[in-house]
């Protein structure tokens, strides 16, 4: 009978060794990307150490256009099968309540905002708490083709102000040396780029509540539309490149069909891939109106913490690995995406590329497009500029006829 008892009491510790030896259930971190960022190599290296380092996480991502992040988002949310973690503007997906707040997560890590660009914190903030993780940084100024204006009589110095810019496209016109100065874009992001620039402005938000004052109708911004409409009109540029375009509009630049190109540090490594013709890269400001204080739209992203995510802790501590500093390192150099953190830039790689530190110059200049946070707003703005750029409608009245419409969708949000 003690043999008997001996041998269950055996048998049951042995049960029992097995049940704490097994496998932890499978936990699924569900992550949504932009796909050129899904795709790079330091990205796809961060999660699968992630994995490894959680050996019973695996991290499921989907990656899609940047523009149809939120809209994923607020679908899947909408089923409850939210996302756990996701790559866009955070202070516009707080605004559209789908991001959770993560100020006591920032607490928890040590996380500062005086860590960051001013531009990138602007990024993550809605009403003066972050909703999301700083990811990188970027700025518009202008790709130029350093050996056409060369061919073409033009000091790059000249092109500072807008004035200066015309003259130049006009002697690169006038010369042969590309059949373009450079292409237009009804992007919204580049359009708000110039507008900054050109001394006009879209809308100011009250840091209380949050609720903008629209001024599409504002002189400045009218003037800036009607300065890319003389572009195209007057020969200096092609017929408007789409939003979702950048591609043809950089292919453009690579194979000589411009001199120049707005856009952002990511496509020094598109150019130089892509080149078809030499091309010595110069990194200008936009022209301005005043070139003793230019200013620019923020290029970048962050990451956030979608509503009613499962996993948000695993989420925060995925999206802190993904802004570690050798990260950041390794995007700018292998991506031409810049770092978020100020201290990143003290590496050597930002002082010995002088194109990376001509970008660098202009981050502190950018600022975000605050238009996002209101997105039926931003979609007529985006109408609007179809309209102006590529549809030849006078810019003052279809301006007017946007502010009206921004006006009347104001008069029905609710007030705090």
């Amino acid at each position: 009978m003690r043999a008997g008892m001996v041998g269950g009491l055996l048998a049951a510790l042995a049960v029992g060794c097995t049940a704490s030896a097994a496998p932890l259930e499978p936990v699924l971190l569900r992550v949504i990307m932009a796909d050129d960022w899904a795709k790079a190599p330091v990205v796809r290296e961060v999660f699968d150490q992630f994995e490894r380092d959680h050996g019973h996480v695996r991290v499921q991502v989907q990656a899609v256009p940047f523009s149809q992040i939120p809209e994923l988002v607020a679908s899947a949310g909408d089923l409850e099968q939210p996302y756990d973690l996701a790559h866009w503007h955070a202070f516009a997906a707080a605004a559209s309540g789908l991001a959770e707040p993560l100020g006591e997560q920032w607490d928890e890590a040590g996380l500062t905002a005086d860590e960051f660009l001013p531009g990138a914190v602007e990024d993550v903030t809605w009403l003066g708490e972050p909703f999301g993780v700083p990811l990188d940084t970027n700025a518009l100024v202008l790709l130029v083709n350093g050996a056409m204006l060369s061919d073409a009589g033009v000091d790059s110095r000249t092109m500072t102000t807008s004035l200066g810019f015309v003259r130049a496209a006009e002697a690169v016109a006038d010369s042969g040396a590309a059949q373009w100065m450079l292409p237009v874009s009804t992007s919204s992001w580049q359009a708000y780029g110039w507008i900054r620039a050109l001394g006009g402005q879209l809308l100011e938000v009250d840091a209380v509540t949050a609720l903008p004052r629209f001024t599409f109708d504002d002189p400045g911004t009218v003037a800036a539309l009607e300065y890319l409409v003389h572009l195209v009109g007057s020969g200096l540029a092609p017929r408007p490149y789409g939003p979702d375009l950048s591609s043809d509009a950089v292919q453009a630049f690579a194979s000589g069909q411009v001199a120049a190109h707005a856009t952002g540090s990511w496509d020094l490594k598109v150019v130089a891939r892509n080149a078809t013709r030499h091309v010595e890269l110069e990194v200008l400001p936009l022209p301005q109106v005043d070139p003793r204080r230019p200013v620019t739209v923020l290029g970048g992203s962050s990451l956030f913490v979608p509503e009613g995510a499962d996993q948000p802790d695993l989420a925060f501590e995925l999206a802190l690995r993904l802004i570690e500093d050798e990260v950041a390192l390794r995007l700018a150099e292998e991506e031409g995406r810049l770092p978020a953190r100020h201290r990143v830039f003290d590496a050597p790689l930002f002082a010995d590329d002088p194109l990376l530190s001509s970008f660098v110059e202009q981050l502190p200049n950018a600022r975000v497009m605050p238009l996002i946070a209101y997105p039926e707003v931003a979609q007529a703005f985006t109408e609007a500029l179809t309209a102006v750029l590529a549809g030849g409608e006078p810019a003052a009245e279809t301006m007017a006829g946007l502010q009206r419409f921004a006006d009347a969708w104001l008069d029905v949000q609710p007030r705090p």
